[in-house]
């Protein structure tokens, strides 16, 4: 189980979480679910793009996982988004790509967008998360 706590936020709008198949065929369900999820947040589409971007990540390099999970909160000002994978190899990480690279951008996007994000790595799986200030 992952959890955080931050001392002083306000109380945090848990949407359902949602669980897919470590398959292609389920990113746009995930996307969807997240875009869902949101409704009209004026953070909606940056929050999505960055969604499947974790979530793809997941799919394609999270070896020995079966799922992916996606949770989505907002609070405050902020939109939290975890993508979780129960797989127990390889750890998320930074690759540099070059402008013919046709991948290897998923990070950038996020370090980019978001406002702050990371990654755990517990004995059930990995989770990266990040948030999007509105």
């Amino acid at each position: 189980m992952f959890l955080w706590f931050t001392a002083g936020r306000s109380p945090r709008t848990p949407h359902p979480a949602q669980s897919f198949a470590r398959r292609v065929e389920e990113v746009p369900l995930a996307r969807r679910f997240v875009r869902d999820a949101l409704a009209d947040h004026p953070a909606a589409m940056d929050v999505e793009l960055l969604a499947c971007e974790l979530v793809t990540n997941a799919v394609q390099h999270a070896a020995g996982a079966d799922a992916v999970t996606v949770t989505v909160m907002s609070f405050g000002q902020f939109v939290h988004v975890d993508v979780i994978d129960d797989g127990h190899t390889a750890l998320p990480h930074w690759r540099e790509a070059n402008s013919s690279d046709e991948s290897g951008r998923g990070f950038q996007l996020v370090n980019e967008l978001a406002h702050r994000w990371g990654f755990l790595r517990e004995p059930a799986g990995t989770c990266v998360w990040f948030e999007i200030a509105t």
